[in-house]
């Protein structure tokens, strides 16, 4: 049985705003000091994910692609020093596996960058590089910033700031509107006088491919349909939609939008906040 070596590794993270503590995972970089192994896996491609989930910087994106090759570059430097003069996936003498791993530690201690990392964690594995590609895809190209419930969690976060900004939080609830057919849950429900008027939920339709953009929009479609059986239903439903900027997908996302509209539904993007308010402050 081959033996498991303990590697330690951290998560590459772009976080402009350090006090919302809102940021995208970015890579991952690993190290297995027993074996003086070093390596790392960043996302370069795809600058859309970040103005996707920050807006702001879609007029400066060239800030960002610049603090982004930095970052590599201080990468495959370290990636450099650390395996200079040492052979690459061999065992080492404890004192120098203990040097490898602090060089490691002080790579990735705390700092009060955009580009930093999380605090290290380990693991024992089998085959560090495929346990590297692995945590990349589960952390980056699947990662928590592309999850539904992340997304939208997020988007649901920022249209509540809005909301108590605006003195109008104070008049909508959580709410699950339930019948036999279904079960829906809209994070602001507004009721006036026994009437459940406007129900609000942001919609994340922003998805790495066209079919998962189907099936998410038609997931809320049906439940649209569904809901017309329940007696206490929201008048009017209001989707706040992040989209894709460009593409295919985005033609998708404004096809399945239009549907949405087509059964009763009211979609706004998420930056049309008048649009949004306009429709929130309504009894």
């Amino acid at each position: 049985m081959k033996n498991r070596v303990a590697c330690n590794y951290t998560v590459l993270r772009f976080l402009p705003y350090p006090e919302s503590e809102e940021f995208v995972n970015l890579g991952i970089a690993m190290a297995c000091p027993d074996l003086h192994w070093f390596d790392f896996r960043l996302e370069t491609r795809r600058v859309e994910r970040i103005t996707g989930f920050f807006p702001e910087l879609k007029h400066n994106k060239d800030a960002f692609i610049e603090g982004r090759r930095l970052f590599k570059e201080e990468l495959e430097r370290v990636r450099g020093v650390l395996h200079n003069g040492y052979a690459k996936g061999q065992p080492q003498f404890k004192e120098l596996a203990r040097q490898f791993n602090q060089t490691f530690l002080t790579l990735v201690r705390p700092r009060e960058e955009a580009f930093c990392f999380s605090n290290p964690r380990t693991c024992l594995v089998d085959d560090p590089d495929q346990t590297l590609d692995a945590l990349f895809e589960y952390y980056v190209e699947r990662g928590f910033a592309q999850r539904p419930e992340y997304q939208e969690k997020q988007m649901e976060h920022r249209l509540r700031e809005v909301f108590s900004a605006r003195k109008i939080l104070e008049h909508y609830m959580d709410y699950t509107f339930a019948g036999d057919l279904c079960t829906a849950h809209f994070p602001f429900v507004r009721q006036h006088e026994k009437r459940f008027t406007r129900a609000i939920r942001p919609l994340d339709l922003d998805k790495p491919e066209p079919h998962q953009i189907v099936t998410h929009a038609d997931a809320w479609k049906s439940k649209l349909i569904r809901m017309k059986s329940i007696p206490e239903r929201p008048e009017q439903a209001l989707f706040v939609v992040r989209q894709p900027e460009s593409g295919k997908r985005r033609d998708v996302s404004r096809q399945m939008c239009k549907e949405l509209e087509e059964v009763g539904a009211i979609v706004l993007p998420k930056e049309d906040q008048n649009g949004i308010l306009d429709f929130a402050e309504q009894l």
